[in-house]
């Protein structure tokens, strides 16, 4: 069955292909009928150290993305996104159910296909996008899996409460996204209503909520309201400048209910842009329900990142840099502190441009905790990227 599937996918593949005609501009390949169809693949080495650099446990992903969109009418378009991903080396064997933790676990319909479950390899194929679009004077109505983006902050969204993302997972740029129908109703040109109702597996992990989005003196605001997984929340952002530096935030609040305490998450971040090219980006989260105490074990803190649980952690800082250096070569640094328990994140990276549409990117990110004899290495990470974009 696996095998008449793949069969299935490659001839769909090779037929898209055959069908494209000489019509191509920089980011997209038109095809017949008002058919478009974008991707990349990609190939990651990851090699994992222990605190002293003692051991190695090495991993490897070739990852593809295939993104199909169809404008059917003017009113009318429809997409197909395709996530296959080829995981192997020991990392994969050293995770117990590994399977278990690729999958988006809010999507409502599994729409993954495991090609291969072996103790150290694992390919998994999985409709990433799936929706249609009808589009009218004022409204936009959305049906499928889709990604409902209502998020304002860099690295940490509170009021993104449909699909929140992990920020350390890098090589996810498309973000995930959710099996939802979403309405949205345009008042004028700088406001806008918008509705989306997400579906589960469970019915409690349910999501619905409302927005309302303005602008006021070059500001931008945003104001919502629903339930996340039966919980009653309100949120509000905005996004502008003072003088020069640009100045956001998200605050988002999740009443009591009989399995969860009250919580309010708040976010508050600036930017800058220097002369030539560095640009730097300071921000503050804050979780009412994290912790700030000492941690005496790491593997006991929880870092699956949710709504509710953008950092484990009660306080946390985050500064980023960032500089083209040449019009090939940039690189940027991101460290995240948190006071209280003393955890820190230093996030290096650079990336070269080796051709036209393919990429090199050198990902490095080591983890510190305080302790009594001061700073400790938990762990570091190197991935090495490269990426043909077509």
């Amino acid at each position: 069955m696996k095998a008449t599937l793949m069969l299935v996918c490659v001839s769909l593949l090779s037929l898209s292909y055959i069908n494209i005609i000489l019509a191509q501009n920089n980011d997209s390949i038109t095809i017949e009928r008002k058919w478009q169809v974008r991707g990349y693949l990609k190939d990651i080495q990851s090699l994992t150290f222990d605190r002293n650099y003692d051991s190695l446990t090495t991993g490897n992903l070739i990852h593809n993305r295939l993104n199909i969109k169809w404008q059917a009418t003017k009113e009318i378009r429809a997409a197909a996104e395709f996530r296959t991903r080829l995981f192997w080396g020991e990392e994969i064997r050293l995770i117990p159910n590994f399977s278990t933790l690729i999958r988006n676990n809010h999507e409502a319909v599994n729409m993954s296909i495991f090609w291969i479950e072996e103790e150290s390899m694992v390919l998994q194929t999985n409709i990433d996008r799936l929706w249609l679009e009808y589009t009218a004077e004022k409204w936009e109505v959305r049906f499928g899996r889709q990604r409902i983006n209502w998020g304002i902050g860099t690295l940490w969204n509170p009021n993104d409460i449909f699909n929140t993302y992990n920020f350390l997972d890098f090589d996810y740029e498309e973000r995930p996204g959710r099996d939802a129908m979403k309405f949205r109703y345009h008042v004028s040109g700088m406001s806008n209503f918008e509705m989306a109702i997400a579906a589960s597996e469970r019915i409690g992990n349910s999501v619905a909520a409302i927005k309302y989005f303005t602008n006021v003196s070059n500001y931008d605001f945003q104001f919502s309201a629903g339930i996340y997984q039966e919980m009653a929340t309100i949120g509000m952002g905005w996004s502008g400048s003072v003088n020069e530096a640009g100045f956001k935030g998200e605050l988002q609040y999740f009443a009591r209910n009989k399995s969860n305490k009250e919580q309010l998450n708040a976010v508050l971040e600036a930017d800058y842009v220097f002369e030539r090219g560095w640009y730097t980006n300071i921000g503050i989260l804050i979780n009412s329900t994290g912790t700030d105490k000492s941690l005496v074990n790491w593997n006991l803190i929880n870092f699956q990142s949710s709504p509710q649980n953008l950092m484990p952690t009660k306080w946390n800082v985050a500064a980023i840099i960032s500089k083209e250096i040449t019009p090939l070569l940039s690189g940027n640094f991101s460290l995240i502190y948190a006071p209280g328990t003393d955890l820190v994140f230093a996030l290096p990276a650079i990336k070269y441009n080796l051709a036209a549409n393919i990429d090199f990117d050198l990902v490095w990110q080591s983890f510190f905790i305080g302790q009594t004899n001061g700073f400790n290495s938990i762990m570091h990470r190197v991935y090495l990227r490269l990426k043909w974009n077509f």
